[in-house]
C-alpha cells in the first residue's frame, strides 16, 4: 500500500516536470534538451538567457540537469550541456553559468563540480539563497520573512 502511494508521488510529479519542460517551447529566450530512449524522456537540461537592466550583454544559465543513471550517463550529460551553451551562444549569451546548490554536507556535490571542472568550466562563485517557502524549516522560513516585515 505504501509503494503505490509512493508511485501516485512519483507520478504527479513527472507530469509536473513534463509540463514544465513543455512550456518551454514557447519561450525564445529558453532552451529544453532532452534525450530520450525508446521513445521514453530519460535525461533533461533546462536554461535562459536573459539581460540586466543596466550592465551590458546576456548571460545564459543552465537551470536543470537531470540525466537518468547509466552506462553513458557522462556523455549524454556532456552533450546536454553541449548543445545548451550553443543555443545561448546563438542567442547572443557572453557567458554561461550554472549553480550546484547542494551545499558542501552532500556527497553528490564532488561528483557535480568534477563533471562540470572535467569540460573546463571555472568554480568562480558561491551563491547564498534566501526563498519565501521554506515548508518545514522554521528557521529558513524565518530569514525570509524578517524581509518582509521591514519592508
Amino acid at each position: 500500500m505504501r509503494g503505490g502511494g509512493n508511485s501516485a508521488a512519483r507520478k504527479k510529479a513527472a507530469q509536473q516536470i513534463l509540463g514544465n519542460l513543455k512550456q518551454y517551447a514557447a519561450h525564445e529566450d529558453v532552451c529544453c534538451f532532452v534525450a530520450e530512449e525508446q521513445h521514453l524522456l530519460t535525461s533533461f537540461l533546462t536554461g535562459s538567457v536573459t539581460g540586466h537592466p543596466v550592465m551590458p550583454g546576456l548571460s545564459g544559465e543552465i537551470e536543470e540537469l537531470y540525466v537518468q543513471s547509466g552506462s553513458d550517463e557522462q556523455t549524454v550529460r556532456a552533450e546536454l550541456v553541449r548543445q545548451a551553451v550553443a543555443f545561448m551562444q546563438a542567442q547572443g549569451a557572453r557567458s554561461v553559468h550554472v549553480h550546484i546548490g547542494i551545499g558542501d554536507e552532500s556527497p553528490v556535490e564532488g561528483k557535480q563540480r568534477a563533471f562540470w571542472q572535467s569540460l573546463g568550466w571555472e568554480n568562480d562563485m558561491t551563491i547564498y539563497s534566501i526563498y519565501s517557502d521554506v515548508p518545514g524549516d522554521p528557521a529558513l522560513q524565518r530569514v525570509w520573512d524578517e524581509y518582509q516585515v521591514r519592508t
